[in-house]
């Protein structure tokens, strides 16, 4: 009975999926419309996720479009099985009823499916691909800093890497195709992580930055410590990442941002600054250079087209426009987008002439490339640094400068605070100087020498047009005679420098003019007498190589002048009183003509610097009525007579003393009455060269504490000098950082034994001690002494010794040096016969064996002339070992001449 009723109930369903095919399959096809809505809105959705933000979907979408796709393929089949039911009898209505039905509850399933109410895409750590850039302009420049960051990279001993150079230089450029570089490198980074640090960067802002790169959602976590731990745990479980923090400002603590510091991560960052990278402890900083001249020009070229062909003329006039840029890719691409598509001569001309005046109206330039150099010196940390990085736009295009005189000129004016310590000053100008460097607004290039960009003049002039005013007219070719309108009323520096200016003429009214710049000009018709009555303000007057004769009256009112510069003057043969001038600092008159030290110079009364030399030797400078005030630092006096020198002992401020080709000097400290007095007690470099007459330091008795600061000795050609010092004072002098004798033809002994008593006083070494400890002692040298037979009695114990040399010394018997515990090795040279060094004798076999490798047999020449050729060749090489040694020094007396 119970399988009669199943075979009925199975009879019936047959029959209800027959009967019921045409309403089931308008049911179907009602659901598939509304499941094929719905898929379109999925894949809008998808394809809108993709384009703007890289989405991607979830497995389980990817799967429920391909089971739509599906179905919807299958309904092509049911419609058209339907079409042909009874007619060929394929497939029977029951048959066909069944499957309409099951289709009906897979796409009610699939309908519900794609509701997705957790979303549509995957939360993955987003995938940054290859960045836009820009070809590399500067094949050799630009690959060779490119390669020198990759290889940092790739050294497993650096976690930090600095790239730093000045603004439109092309930092960005080179980290971006570094970047692609990382991602086409596959198992080298497992993530690489672009941040653009803004200029008003702060912690929050980097974090989120940060965040939004990796994937890492926080916004609305408001406390930064959060914010840090959380990144910390994101970054930390990436096996190995690189973080590029383009364009940084100052330093931003990594450890606050959550940055993890380890061996899983590589920190990379660019800035206009190397000091951002020294605070922010990168173990490699790279500097981006500028391209060569070749590669500027083939830059300039590219950005010109390339199908473009120039004519000669014109060529020849680009080349001098892309030399205008200095090699600044950004400047050099401007002016090449400006210049694009223009043949005409004339605008070539004119735009070579603009680079040329910093007048620049060139498309671009303003908009484009003055706003990124102007940025570096908006950040300058002090309105007194962006006044010193102004300053040397005074200076002519490509002008050098020693940091010496840039500094003094920088003190001159009153933009180093006065300290009351010239070394002070000194040290905060030479800090100053650094910092303009670091930032890339200057380039130290050759060694000392320090330029200023072309565009960064450009910049500095510009800004100057308006307030503080300048006048920069240095190098155009100005001739003849020139008056007032070339010193506008307003002006607060004027350079007129390196023209053909023959005379000035007039009376300007300059009351705010502080600097005027008047240097190498010929003046050969002089100055107006009244020219600067109505320059109240002065403080840097610069006449220096000019032919003028004398100085107008004028200058003696200048009471507010703080530095007067006449050096090279060679035909000036009077100066005026200068004993208004209470406030004078700097005084040169060196290579002048002028026949007596001017008038007053016992009432300058701040005076810091003075440099006295006569143009010639017979045109000696009387200075037998001479009294230098006593505020002195700083005292050079080349070939003047010093038959009277004036009295040094009250010197008391004195830091550095030169005294070159005196021949009348005897003395350096002569007899006085204030010799109760401790002189030179803070002289630190004393230079002695070309004295022939000279006997010794000091005709009288020295007392306790004079020289005591000393750290560089110099005497060279001081043929009657039969010592340098005495033991006495030789002991005493432990600062001694530099011994340098040469050419003392008479010199028997450098220090002289204790026959002479020096003043005793409690607490001072007794002169019966067997050796001398010089524990700052680095370089010793003796050269062409030919009667030389002692150093010193004692044992000089020098463990600090780096250079020595002796030449030239054939009757010198014994070396008294100690190294003490040092096994440094030291640099040098010590030469002579082979049975003159085997008859030396030493006091400590221990030196004796560290000095060995420095013994050279002195080569002998058949002909005087290759004699004289060689003493020529080792006096050169004697020069460059002191100058190396003086650039290993800490503290170098400067012997420039410049003022």
């Amino acid at each position: 009975m119970e399988f009669i009723w199943e075979a009925a109930k199975y009879t019936w369903a047959q029959y209800d999926y027959g009967s019921n095919l045409k309403e089931n399959l308008e049911v179907l096809k009602t659901q598939m419309r509304e499941l094929r809505t719905r898929e379109s809105d999925v894949k809008n959705e998808l394809n809108t996720a993709k384009v703007m933000h890289g989405k991607k979907p979830k497995g389980e979408v990817t799967l429920w479009l391909e089971n739509v796709e599906k179905i919807t393929s299958q309904m092509t089949t049911i419609k058209e099985d339907y079409r042909q039911v009874g007619r060929h009898f394929l497939r029977s209505p029951v048959t066909l009823g069944k499957l309409v039905v099951k289709k009906i509850e897979e796409v009610a399933k699939l309908r519900e499916k794609g509701r997705f109410s957790e979303g549509l895409f995957a939360h993955l750590l987003p995938e940054m691909g290859n960045m836009p850039t820009t070809k590399l302009v500067g094949k050799t420049t630009a690959e060779r800093n490119l390669e020198k960051i990759w290889e940092s990279l790739m050294d497993d001993e650096v976690r930090s890497i600095g790239v730093y150079g000045m603004g439109g230089v092309g930092k960005t450029t080179i980290m971006t195709h570094i970047h692609n570089r990382i991602l086409q490198s596959s198992g080298i980074f497992g993530i690489a992580i672009w941040v653009t640090v803004s200029q008003d960067a702060n912690i929050e802002r980097l974090q989120k930055d940060i965040a939004i790169a990796i994937g890492l959602e926080f916004s609305h976590e408001y406390d930064e410590i959060r914010r840090s731990v959380k990144l910390f745990q994101a970054l930390k479980r990436r096996e190995k990442f690189i973080i590029i923090l383009d364009d940084m400002w100052k330093k931003i603590s990594l450890e606050k941002v959550g940055i993890p510091e380890g061996t899983t991560c590589k920190i990379v960052l660019t800035t206009r600054s190397k000091n951002v990278c020294r605070s922010m402890n990168c173990q490699k900083t790279i500097q981006v250079e500028v391209l060569s001249r070749e590669e500027a020009w083939e830059l300039f070229k590219s950005k010109l087209g390339a199908d473009v062909v120039l004519s000669p003329e014109v060529e020849q006039i680009a080349k001098l426009v892309t030399e205008e840029c200095d090699g600044l890719p950004l400047g050099i691409i401007t002016v090449a987008s400006a210049m694009r598509e223009k043949d005409d001569i004339r605008e070539w001309r004119n735009a070579l002439e603009e680079l040329k005046c910093s007048t620049t109206e060139i498309e671009g330039m303003n908009d484009e490339v003055f706003p990124i150099l102007k940025f570096s010196y908006d950040r300058l940390k002090s309105e007194s640094v962006r006044s010193c990085f102004l300053y040397c736009a005074l200076f002519p295009e490509d002008y050098e400068f020693s940091p010496d005189e840039l500094i003094r000129y920088w003190m001159a004016e009153g933009l180093i605070d006065d300290m009351g310590d010239r070394e002070k000053e000194i040290d905060k100008g030479h800090t100053i100087l650094n910092g303009l460097i670091d930032v890339c607004m200057l380039v130290r290039r050759f060694g000392e020498c320090i330029i200023m960009h072309d565009l960064i003049r450009d910049l500095a002039i510009g800004i100057t047009r308006k307030s503080p005013r300048f006048v920069v007219k240095a190098r155009i070719q100005i001739r003849g005679s020139i008056g007032i309108e070339e010193f506008p009323e307003d002006a607060d520096r004027i350079s007129l420098m390196r023209n053909v200016i023959e005379m000035l003429s007039g009376e300007p009214n300059c009351p705010k003019l502080s600097t005027l710049l008047l240097r190498e000009n010929p003046l050969s018709g002089n100055i107006s007498h009244e020219f600067f009555n109505r320059m109240n303000s002065l403080r840097v007057l610069d006449l220096s190589d000019t032919q003028i004769k004398y100085l107008p009256a004028s200058v003696s009112n200048l009471e507010n002048l703080h530095a007067l510069l006449l050096n090279d003057c060679i035909r000036l043969r009077e100066v005026p009183s200068l004993a208004k001038l209470k406030r004078l600092r700097i005084l040169n008159l060196f290579d002048t003509d002028i026949k007596e030290v001017p008038d007053g110079m016992e009432c300058l009364v701040n005076l810091k610097e003075l440099y006295v030399q006569s143009a010639e030797e017979a045109n000696v400078v009387g200075c037998n009525s001479l009294v230098l005030p006593d505020s002195i630092v700083k005292l050079e006096m080349h070939d003047c007579d010093l038959s009277s020198l004036p009295c040094l002992s009250h010197l008391q401020r004195l830091q550095t003393c030169d005294i070159w080709s005196c021949s009348s000097m005897k003395w350096l400290l002569p007899i006085r009455d204030d010799s109760t007095i401790t002189s030179l007690p803070s002289i630190r470099a004393l230079s002695l060269e070309e004295l022939p007459n000279l006997r010794g330091l000091c005709e009288g008795v020295l007392l306790p504490g004079s020289f005591a600061s000393l750290t560089h000795m110099t005497a060279h050609g001081c043929h009657v000098l039969e010592n340098l010092m005495s033991l006495e004072l030789f002991q005493h002098l432990q600062c001694l950082e530099y011994i340098d004798i040469q050419g003392c033809s008479e010199m028997e002994e450098v220090i002289k034994g204790g026959e002479e008593a020096m003043v005793e006083e409690e607490g001072y070494n007794s002169i019966n001690n067997d050796t001398i400890l010089l524990p700052n002692l680095r370089f010793f040298q003796l050269f062409n002494l030919g009667n030389l037979k002692s150093i010193c009695k004692q044992v000089i114990i020098c463990p600090s010794l780096k250079w020595i040399v002796i030449k030239g010394c054939p009757r010198l018997k014994k070396i008294p040096l100690s190294l003490g515990n040092s096994t440094s090795d030291v640099e040098g040279k010590i030469q002579g016969s082979k049975e003159w060094r085997d008859a030396l004798a030493w006091d400590d076999h221990n030196t004796k064996r560290l000095l060995r490798p420095l013994f050279e047999e002195e080569e002998e020449e058949d002909e005087d002339e290759e004699e004289d050729e060689d003493e020529e060749d080792e006096e050169g090489e004697g020069r460059g070992m002191k100058r190396r040694a003086e650039e290993d020094l800490e503290e170098v007396a400067s012997t420039s001449r410049q003022w």
